[in-house]
């Protein structure tokens, strides 16, 4: 197999490593469009990947439609919270995550509601005989959180420093850092935090944020498990949970460029940069036992559907806006994400993106962008075709089963693109390369031609000297007939810019048949007897014969085929009275018709040893004598439209004179 030389191998390498760089750059710093195609693929991935079962631990007691709608809107007095509350600890729970704020006095309470109306109304309310817990319903709720379990939730503001005098529960954790300087940098720092009541908070013990973070395209994929506050980390309301039930000694690990993964006895939770966890969700909304507010309260639910588990309590009404979107469902309770988020850590089989596996991401595009260069640089764009293909289909496959079943994204979309950019920068490099070439070598045939054209009509000429000139004069007058008659409906089938320029070149064959005529009849300087007309006349056939000797040679080609018409034809007549077969009309091929009108106006206007020269307007007279006769009509019209062109040509190229020929096409 022919290799490339080196400086074509070039061209193919320096832009094929260049890409590659490219491309291992967006894998560094990618761009918008690819984190949002990335988390696109991320989705499908998750989709199609085997569910992972559920550990049975956690469940969901709802705020639902059903409650709402029998109990009153949200939020409900504090001392039915408390009832509520009450309740599921009785059902033996191991702990509950409130996935509500409490940030005001209760309103309802009627110690407080009594001065109220006493200030708007003068009128008070009798408070005796009735149960404390109606009289200061916070307090009532802060005397059940003090039982526990219970961990609060509250939300951090990234907007404002707010909430300078709450209570909140710091995450007791070491650090370990890699970095010199600050142990965490690249956290998210929330400047504000929106907190319950002190009451309340003191008397919990133990809360937790419930902040989450979706990405651009508006798709919940990651939530913070760590958020740092005024200099000390707090955890989120599933992992304050979690500790709650576990405990278990917590370091947080970070590296140079932010946060890595965060241990719990051993247990290992892998996190980004920014603290956030890759949730891995179990399923779509109701993956999780979820046990209605109002049949707890009501006594209807069943006690054995909490027992043992770690319970969240939040809301599926949509009306309360807790509802999020996540790569497995359009419309996700938030309820349910902490309750996944909980489930995760509980199985250690959240999502992870570890640092080699980013490693691997860089050699994935730096590899096979090299290997398939030094391919594409030696071999046939196939074999780059055959490479490609599979090469593609394992990073992606691969990528997806270390998803499925190994919890590890790593993302196959800039390798797959590279792979695929590079094939297709570099097979369009190699076919504009191989179009060059071939342009090149089919300038070199048209020299060659042009050059073996020239040679046969030298030849021509050393055997009648005068015919130098009308060699030049005729291809330029056929040409011209050519170009006033490319949109005629007739001929602009015929005459597209590869025809005209191969009727330009061959014309000066239309004579080579001359040089087989007898030097007696040939050179005569007396008009000729019919038998050595008849003789003259057979210069048609010898042409003919000399140009299908080399179609023998060559096989059939458009180049000899109109040499032959040309040089066979030229002396037939549109009436059929020509010669060497009679044709007539458009039996007679067309470069034989332009030949003729060619041919015969110089004839007419050239001195010959047997005639004088006639002047221009006396050619036009008589071929327009004869157009329908001898010539074709059209033929002729298009001769007399362009008789001036004519007038020009004869005068440019008097005498044996040759001018350089124009490039193909002017």
């Amino acid at each position: 197999m022919r290799r490339p030389a080196r400086p074509q191998a070039l061209r193919i390498l320096i832009p094929g490593f260049a890409l590659t760089f490219l491309m291992l750059a967006l894998c560094i710093w990618p761009p918008s469009l690819a984190v949002s195609l990335e988390g696109r693929i991320y989705d499908s991935f998750l989709r199609s990947a085997p569910r992972h079962p559920v550990t049975g631990s956690v469940a969901v007691v709802d705020l639902d439609e059903a409650s709402l709608a029998r109990l009153g809107q949200w939020p409900w007095p504090r001392y039915r919270v408390a009832r509520l509350l009450e309740k599921i600890r009785e059902a033996g729970v191991t702990a509950v995550g409130l996935d509500v704020v409490f940030a005001e006095p209760d309103r309802t309470a009627l110690r407080p509601l009594s001065g109220e109306m006493r200030r708007d109304l003068g009128v008070g309310i009798g408070l005796e005989g009735l149960p404390p817990e109606a009289l200061d319903t916070d307090r009532a709720l802060a005397e059940v959180l003090a039982g526990g379990p219970f961990v609060l939730g509250y939300p951090f503001d990234f907007d404002a420093a707010t909430g300078a005098s709450c209570v909140l529960h710091p995450l007791r954790a070491s650090v370990r850092s890699d970095a010199g300087g600050e142990d965490y940098p690249n956290l998210f720092d929330a400047p504000g935090v929106i907190c319950n009541l002190p009451i309340l908070a003191r008397a919990a013990g133990s809360s937790g944020f419930f902040n989450v973070t979706p990405d651009p395209d508006g798709i919940l994929r990651r939530v913070p498990l760590v958020i740092r506050h005024k200099g000390l980390l707090y955890p989120s309301l599933s992992l304050a949970v979690y500790l709650s039930v576990h405990g278990g000694n917590v370091v947080l690990e970070t590296g140079s460029d932010g946060a890595e993964s965060l241990r719990i006895d051993g247990k290992v939770i892998p996190l980004d940069r920014r603290g956030n966890l890759l949730v891995n969700y179990r399923g779509r909304r109701l993956t999780f036992p979820h046990v209605s507010a109002a049949a707890l309260l009501d006594g209807t639910a069943d006690p054995a559907a909490l027992r043992g588990k770690m319970v969240i309590l939040g809301t599926t009404a949509a009306g309360l806006k807790e509802i999020r979107t996540t790569p497995l469902d359009a419309a996700q309770p938030g309820a349910e994400i902490h309750a996944t988020v909980i489930d995760d850590i509980l199985s250690g089989d959240p999502i992870a993106q570890p640092r080699w596996a980013h490693g691997l991401q860089v050699l994935l595009v730096l590899v096979p962008g090299f290997l398939l260069t030094g391919l594409l640089a030696r071999e046939r764009a196939i074999w780059g075709l055959v490479a490609i293909i599979p090469s593609i289909a394992g990073i992606w496959l691969g990528s997806w089963w270390l998803l499925a079943y190994r919890q590890i994204y790593l993302p196959p979309l800039i390798p797959a693109v590279t792979l695929a950019t590079v094939f297709t920068l570099l097979t369009s490099l190699r076919f504009l390369q191989a179009d060059r070439e071939m342009r090149e070598r089919t300038r070199k045939l048209a020299l060659t031609q042009d050059a073996i054209i020239q040679s046969l009509a030298a030849l021509a000429e050393t055997r009648h000297h005068e015919t130098g000139g009308h060699i030049q004069r005729t291809r330029h007058y056929v040409r011209a007939l050519a170009m006033r008659l490319r949109e005629h409906p007739r001929f602009r089938d015929y005459l597209d810019d590869s025809a005209v320029d191969l009727l330009f070149r061959l014309a000066p064959l239309h004579d080579i048949g001359k040089v087989g005529v007898r030097d007696s009849i040939l050179l005569k300087q007396d008009q000729l007897t019919p038998e050595e007309y008849e003789e003259m006349k057979r210069h048609t056939l010898y042409g003919s014969e000399t140009i299908r000797l080399a179609k023998n040679f060559m096989g059939e080609d458009s180049f000899l085929q109109v040499a032959d018409e040309i040089a066979l034809t030229h002396h037939e007549k549109w009436d059929g009275t020509g010669y060497p077969h009679g044709l007539r009309e458009n039996g007679i091929p067309i470069p034989g018709r332009f030949m003729a009108v060619a041919d015969a106006y110089d004839a007419i206007i050239s001195p010959r040893v047997y005639k004088s020269a006639l002047p221009h307007e006396e050619a036009v007279h008589i071929l327009r004598v004869k157009r329908g006769s001898h010539f074709d009509p059209d033929v002729v019209d298009a001769f007399l439209e362009a008789r001036e062109e004519f007038r020009g040509i004869a005068a440019r190229f008097v005498g044996t004179g040759v001018e350089p020929e124009p490039p193909a096409g002017a």
